[in-house]
């Protein structure tokens, strides 16, 4: 069939129409496709990122999961090591009381408390009130060793008691100053008492002897003692008056002093210089004065406290002289020097040692407050009406006084320049009442300020001068041996061997290089710590090794190189040399000597770390045990050399060790198998104090761990 021209475009717009929609729908169909595509390109990257940062936060998630658990652990750890070692205190509360020696049962009992005191109050009361009562008890001087510093034994056991005490009152003071007050009367009271008794006891035999030549005398009677007695009042009015001699402390003064010292060792400066302040009250004397100069070195601010309130007593007391006023002028005219007069007019000069050039500055750099404090005391002093005297110049104090001023004045020029005038004035009347040649004589010392000469001095000058003086060949090699190990002390090793090669006497000579080798040998950390080169621990065990000295010496030099290639991170070598170490002291000959070489390789082996240490521990405690002197308070190397009568006696290393410093050491490294050592020695003050030294340890360990900050 034909279609018209108007049907087939009427049949042509319909099918067209009829299009429309389906062109639409694919074109939407499409634009839909494209737009998925479009946004599934981006939500890629988003979902990629999420999951990089899920897996991101898991990780941390997990990784502060196992770091909580290592902090629980490491926390558990810390509070069962706490326990054992707060257990350990107690066992050493309880065991130490049936000690045979009662002064070192008081001695450990005093130190357990005083570990135990922050952990358990309650149980450090009870030992400590155990150890006083002990130490009280009638009859307790039966059973104490003495020290050996008296003839007599129960004076010796006396003195030994008095110690422990001292132990037992310095632990009350650091924790409960009410129980410290009472304790301290109590002590005091019973030294006052006992030094009565003793100058009774002195005076008796005295008095006695008085007694029968009185009743051997048939003109002596009562008057004429009566006569005498009046005699000697009178010549006490009317004759020169003695110039009171230097201040000393008492006897429970001394005590005091003796405990400060203690907390100063401790670290306890606070406590110290509490203890310390009544004896101010005794007036100046040279002990309170250095005790205070080197307080200066650790609490400037309670040494100065101290200072000042001496000053004030010595104004306060009357009897105060010239003599106080140069002792407290100690500080700031010569630190290092301590000079007086004494009463027959002659000056007296004392050189002051310190223990460290820290302590030295601290004792001159007092503040200006005790300074010019120092300057008004001193004037009130030197300028107060003196008592009536007889003489002039001889038997009194003008000497004293003359001195004083004359010295202190150019300070007082500088310093209080007020006071000035009236001390010159002073001065002028003094010098009137001395002789002249006494005068000079005082004058020219008036500026000696030191002792120690300006120019280094040689250290061997004074042992070479008994090489001088020594009468016959014999005596003249031994000086040398002398010079020889002094040389040695002091790492004068070519001096040392020039002055070996003077000894006449063969054997003298070998005796001589033992002690040079055996110095060297003692000295091989000092001698390669400073080297450079990686391998210095290697060239130190091959000089040891070469060495000509005893085994327990190498065995020292050993342990030393260990710890030199442990420093170096070379710790298997490290574990190889203390073997060697181990090996050579097992040779020692002596139980003693080699107990300290095993203490001194162990403590070694606990600086590096590695695990040898629980290879010598064991072999270290048995051979404590089996060492009848181990003096555990201070071990030492000790060698008696010397071909002749005359032996040297030769220790090193220069400072002793203890046997608390090796498990204090050990307890640093692992708390429980140290406490397990400690308790398989057989004998039982050892043991305490093993046990003692590595609760301690890991007490200190523990307060640090928690009180460190968070990395």
């Amino acid at each position: 069939m034909r279609l018209n021209h108007r049907t087939r475009r009427t049949l042509f717009a319909t099918l067209l129409l009829a299009c429309v929609p389906f062109n639409g729908a694919h074109a939407q169909t499409r634009a839909g496709r494209d737009t998925m595509m479009t946004a599934t390109r981006v939500v890629k990257p988003d979902a990629k990122q999420d999951a990089q940062k899920d897996a991101k936060q898991g990780a941390q998630k997990d990784a502060k999961q196992d770091a909580q658990k290592k902090d629980a652990a490491g926390d558990a750890r810390r509070r069962r090591e706490m326990r054992e070692a707060v257990a350990a205190l107690r066992e050493v509360g309880e065991g130490a009381r049936s000690f045979d020696n009662l002064y070192e049962s008081i001695r450990m009992q005093s130190e357990a408390a005083d570990a135990l005191w922050p952990y358990d109050e309650q149980a450090a009361r009870a030992v400590l009130r155990r150890a006083w009562e002990a130490a009280n008890a009638p009859g307790a001087e039966e059973h104490v060793q003495g020290f050996g510093v008296s003839e007599d034994p129960r004076e010796d056991a006396r003195h030994a008691l008095t110690t422990a005490r001292s132990c037992v009152v310095r632990v009350a003071i650091k924790h409960d100053p009410r129980l410290a007050d009472a304790l301290m009367r109590e002590f005091t009271r019973g030294i006052a008492d006992r030094s009565v008794e003793s100058q009774q006891n002195e005076q008796a035999p005295l008095q006695e002897s008085e007694r029968h030549a009185a009743s051997a005398d048939p003109n002596a009677s009562a008057d004429s003692t009566d006569s005498a007695d009046s005699n000697d009042s009178a010549d006490s009015n009317n004759s020169a008056q003695p110039q009171r001699r230097e201040r000393t402390l008492s006897p429970a003064g001394w005590q005091r002093l003796f405990i400060a010292r203690q907390l100063v060792d401790e670290g306890d400066f606070k406590h110290a210089a509490e203890t310390v302040a009544p004896l101010t009250g005794e007036g100046a004397s040279l002990p309170l004065l250095k005790f205070i100069l080197e307080l200066r070195a650790h609490d400037a601010r309670g040494a100065d406290a101290l200072y000042l309130r001496l000053l004030g007593a010595t104004r306060a007391d009357a009897s105060a002289d010239a003599n106080d006023v140069l002792l407290l002028s100690t500080p700031f005219v010569s630190p290092e020097l301590r000079v007086s007069v004494n009463p027959d007019g002659s000056t007296d000069f004392v050189a002051l040692h310190y223990s460290s050039d820290e302590e030295r500055r601290a004792a001159s750099s007092l503040s200006s407050e005790a300074r010019l404090a120092f300057f008004d005391t001193a004037a009130a002093v030197l300028v107060r009406q003196r008592a009536p005297r007889g003489g002039k110049g001889d038997g009194d104090d003008s000497a004293a006084l003359y001195f004083a001023i004359g010295r202190l004045l150019p300070f007082f020029e500088r310093d209080s320049a007020q006071f000035a005038p009236m001390l010159q004035a002073r001065l002028t009347s003094l010098a009137a009442e001395i002789e002249a040649g006494r005068r000079d004589s005082l004058k020219t010392k008036m500026d000696v300020s030191s002792l120690t000469p300006k120019n280094p001095v040689d250290p061997l000058a004074f042992p070479l001068t008994e090489v001088a003086r020594a009468s016959d060949a014999l005596g003249r090699d031994f000086a040398r041996l002398v010079v020889v190990s002094e040389a040695a002390r002091f790492g004068l090793w070519a001096r040392a061997r020039a002055i070996t090669e003077e000894i006449e006497d063969g054997e003298e000579r070998r005796a001589a290089r033992l002690v040079i080798a055996i110095q060297q040998v003692a000295g091989v950390s000092r001698g390669f710590n400073d080297d450079d080169e990686p391998d210095a621990f290697e060239r130190a065990a091959v000089f040891v090794n070469a060495a000509d000295a005893p085994p327990e010496a190498r065995a020292f030099g050993l342990a030393q190189a260990a710890e030199l290639a442990a420093r170096r991170g070379r710790h298997e070598r490290a574990d190889e040399l203390l073997a060697e170490a181990s090996a050579y002291a097992a040779q020692t000959v002596g139980d003693r000597q080699r107990a300290v070489a095993l203490a001194l390789v162990t403590l070694s082996a606990a600086r590096s770390g590695g695990g040898r240490v629980w290879e010598l521990l064991p072999a270290f405690v048995r051979a404590a045990d089996e060492a009848d002197e181990l003096r555990f308070g201070g071990m030492l190397l000790e060698f008696n050399v010397g071909a002749s009568e005359r032996k040297l006696w030769l220790t090193v290393p220069a400072a002793p060790i203890s046997l608390q410093d090796v498990f204090a050491a050990t307890a640093r490294l692992d708390a429980a198998r140290t406490l397990v050592e400690a308790r398989s020695f057989k004998d039982e003050e050892l043991r305490a104090a093993a046990l003692l030294a590595a609760a301690h340890a890991t007490l200190e360990k523990s307060a640090r761990t928690r009180t460190a900050p968070a990395r």
